[in-house]
């Protein structure tokens, strides 16, 4: 469905309280690669062009973050290729959901604007995540630990900053990152992580800034924002001698994740992995020998539990016309491909797929009914014009519009999965599925919300979207038994 077509679709109802009936479609992945169907239903938590309780505008063509924070859900939207309604330009914004009867509202309007005085500095939040301190950045032990989250944007005014909330206070503050400004492009925090230094002991929070690298910082009280942030990168990947691969546009920090201990991230098509030593160092660990054609490239790094039983081992997700899920064993850096993710699509939906992105920003572990962890990854897939469209399917400009995940199972067992709505205000298909959480409300603990939508380039407006479900819907079914 066209752009236009969709803007035209009729309000259908509120967030929150219109139930979604799905197409009883979906196909599970095991060794056997054998398709085979399950059903399952949503309930709409958010939409993209209403106000909350206090009649505060909230929309978005993307919602590109969950996090589960201190008894709450927030959310981070973002406003790439928005072609404003009658509300005007609108800023990024960080919104909360306070219980799971509640209505979602309005947390941090980042209200900032460009000179001109009506274009947003801040397009989007594109980092958003939790993080507790239990020592200061000298490494002494805090007499109460401090609990704070963190959000990263896209910063239209060629510098750079990180917003930190401390839940003591809900005070929220902006902490410019010692960057050089640029003067074309913009600069973007895409990824953020916690780590304890082995050596030293000390807390830190770790920035993934675009271009100039990761940054690190410890809890000071007497600081901005409450983070005393190193003067230089850590890791300064403006002066990387990557090798050069197809498609890949540039070197941006993508993701990051603590693995037996070690910090690793994501970086283009290669991983790199922390040294706690003086100073701290980064060094290469894993290049992808199948890169193909991508425009980003490594996704979504998670830890797993390693097959051998015996600690963990790395999963990454690759972007792109060769994507795969990649198991890397953190001893020797030897990868398996658990999922040709094209391959799968192609058989599943005897369609041909032509680029996927999975795992956008991170991958969601969630236990199992005997505390097994399952792995849920959102992904988007593009159908060429060349490709039939799926029976019960939808392309919308080029892509599936269905809003499509995967379970993984166990080691290389995996489920796909379907939201299978629209955007119940404007009709828009729900394309891409980029952001997932588990519930953090103890009466709701069975529940994992799902959010997403991807502008792809193409102008949209109030696209944005929040579905949830229960795990029986969401996760298992009868058909997920390893044959």
């Amino acid at each position: 469905m066209s752009d236009r077509r969709i803007l035209a679709a009729a309000a259908v109802g509120a967030a929150g309280l219109l139930i979604v009936a799905l197409l009883p479609i979906g196909a599970s992945f095991a060794d056997d690669n054998s398709p085979r169907q399950t059903d399952q239903g949503f309930d709409v938590s958010f939409t993209a062009g209403e106000r909350d309780a206090a009649g505060h505008f909230m929309g978005g063509t993307e919602l590109r973050n969950l996090s589960a924070h201190g008894g709450r859900l927030y959310a981070g939207n973002g406003y790439w290729m928005d072609r404003p309604g009658p509300e005007g330009p609108q800023p990024a914004q960080i919104l909360v959901l306070d219980n799971p009867a509640a209505r979602w509202r309005v947390e941090r309007s980042l209200d900032e604007r460009m000179p001109n005085g009506r274009t947003p500095r801040h397009l989007a939040v594109s980092a958003l995540q939790g993080m507790t301190f239990s020592t200061d950045y000298t490494g002494r032990t805090l007499l109460r630990a401090v609990s704070m989250l963190f959000a990263g944007t896209w910063d239209l005014s060629g510098a750079s900053q990180v917003m930190s909330r401390n839940d003591a206070t809900g005070a929220w503050t902006a902490m410019s990152l010692p960057v050089p400004r640029v003067t074309s492009g913009i600069q973007q925090v895409r990824a953020m992580a916690m780590h304890r230094d082995r050596r030293t002991g000390v807390d830190q929070v770790f920035a993934g800034n675009d271009p100039h690298g990761i940054f690190s910082g410890g809890y000071d009280d007497a600081a901005v924002g409450g983070i005393r942030w190193g003067a230089n990168p850590e890791l300064d990947i403006s002066r990387l001698s990557a090798p050069s691969f197809p498609g890949l546009s540039l070197l941006r920090v993508a993701s990051f994740a603590e693995c037996n201990g070690i910090l690793y991230a994501t970086i283009g098509q290669q991983i790199y992995r922390r040294l706690d030593s003086a100073p701290p160092r980064w060094e290469l660990f894993y290049t992808n020998p199948r890169p193909g054609y991508s425009e980003t490239g490594l996704r979504g790094l998670a830890a797993v539990p390693h097959p051998s039983g015996a600690g963990q081992a790395l999963l990454v997700a690759v972007e792109g016309r060769a994507a795969r899920l990649i198991r890397i064993d953190p001893s020797n850096g030897e990868e398996t491909t658990e999922l040709d993710i094209p391959a799968f699509l192609n058989s599943a939906w005897a369609t041909k797929v032509g680029y996927a992105i999975a795992a956008y920003n991170d991958m969601t572990v969630v236990p199992g009914p005997r505390g097994e962890a399952k792995v849920l990854i959102g992904i988007e897939a593009f159908l060429p014009a060349s490709s039939p469209v799926p029976a019960g399917h939808a392309r919308a400009d080029g892509l599936d519009g269905g809003g499509w995940y995967f379970v993984r199972q166990g080691e290389r067992r995996y489920d796909l999965r379907k939201i299978g709505s629209s955007q119940p205000l404007t009709g828009t298909p729900l394309v891409a599925t980029r952001a997932i959480a588990a519930s953090p409300f103890p009466n709701d603990a069975d529940t994992i919300y799902f959010a997403g939508f991807d502008a792809n380039k193409r102008a949209a407006h109030n696209t944005a979207w929040i579905f949830r479900a229960g795990k029986a819907k969401a996760i298992l079914s009868t058909s997920a038994q390893q044959r």
